[in-house]
């Protein structure tokens, strides 16, 4: 819908728009990403939109999590923010505990939803809230409780393809984290470079870590030249001692950011070029997970966890024979996983 009916949309109005746009890059930014993909989330685009929705939609976010990926990701991402209480519908007083994280401001995470939700917990679904002498409260059955804004609350179900009701989906946020073929490639290419190419993994990490600061301090720069632009003053502008130093200052500094982000881009190239020979070894791995995945079909008994084949992955990367022939030793990593 963004790049084939809203981008063409944009081009036959001839409305100036970016080449590169991408949503993911306009709703958030590296910074964020690579602390997401540090507390365990994956890099690929649908994930880092996953990702966007999950923190920053209004309604409550639902997670299909057959992988147990946004799982994983939330516990990390939560504990290390605030006080956090990982919960089911059927823990003991679980509407005390929500109770208390409503008021004093923590997080929740309901794990393993079936396809219904209690309705004891519909009234904070639906933020019945009203404001009483300038406090935000919230109405849950016969009491109010004091509605920090603070307040967090996610859920997450294992069910693939669960069936829910419309009313559901009107009240949540349902957010597919199932891993896609192109998304795990993605994965498994990072540890593959990260087990063969440590230095070059290493270097990528960098690399989004040093683009993000330079990115940062560039639109800290432009913030203050508006600021310094908009005050009012009775010298004119080039008479302006000040500000026409503050001007000379942010355009040097501005110039070695931009040299600095075209060298990183430059450097982000021959990083990725290093990494496109072990994209074949990552496919064929995404492709095998699925494989092994699609036998559940046969019997429940072939049930297996992402977890389990990243160890499988990781031990054919090990335990597969070496050699200084880069081909060579692709082949060799193939042969043992499959």
């Amino acid at each position: 819908m963004l790049f084939e009916v809203w981008k063409a949309d944009l081009a036959l109005k001839e409305i100036p728009c970016n080449e590169s746009f991408k949503l993911e890059q306009f709703l958030t930014d590296e910074v964020v990403v690579s602390r997401w993909a540090s507390e365990g989330l994956p890099s690929d685009e649908l994930s880092i939109q996953n990702g966007i929705l999950t923190t920053f939609a209004s309604r409550w976010p639902l997670c299909i999590d057959p992988q147990m990926q946004a799982v994983s990701w939330i516990k990390v991402k939560e504990a290390r923010m605030k006080e956090f209480k990982c919960i089911t519908f059927n823990t003991n007083n679980y509407i005390k505990i929500l109770e208390l994280a409503i008021k004093f401001g923590s997080s929740i995470l309901f794990e393993a939803i079936g396809t219904e939700i209690d309705p004891m917990i519909d009234p904070v679904l639906e933020k019945n809230i009203t404001t009483e002498a300038g406090v935000d409260m919230l109405t849950m059955g016969d009491q109010k409780i004091e509605f920090n804004p603070e307040f967090r609350m996610f859920m997450t179900t294992k069910i693939a393809n669960p069936n829910y009701t419309p009313e559901i989906f009107g009240k949540t946020m349902i957010i597919n984290f199932s891993v896609t073929l192109m998304g795990l490639r993605d994965q498994l290419l990072n540890e593959v470079v990260k087990f063969e190419r440590p230095e070059v993994e290493e270097q990528r990490k960098q690399l989004i870590v040093e683009t993000s600061a330079n990115k940062a301090e560039l639109k800290e720069l432009e913030d203050t030249l508006l600021s310094e632009l908009s005050k009012e003053s009775d010298i004119p502008l080039v008479d302006n001692v000040p500000l026409i130093q503050v001007l000379d200052m942010a355009k040097t500094k501005s110039i070695k950011i931009e040299q600095a982000l075209i060298n990183a881009k430059k450097t982000s190239e021959e990083v990725e070029a290093s990494r496109e020979s072990y994209k074949g070894v990552a496919k064929r791995g995404a492709i095998l997970c699925f494989a092994l995945f699609g036998l559940s079909e046969i019997s429940d008994m072939y049930e297996y966890s992402l977890n389990s084949y990243m160890t499988v992955f990781m031990n054919a990367l090990e335990t597969s024979k070496k050699d200084n022939v880069l081909q060579a030793r692709l082949k060799f990593i193939t042969d043992k996983l499959t």
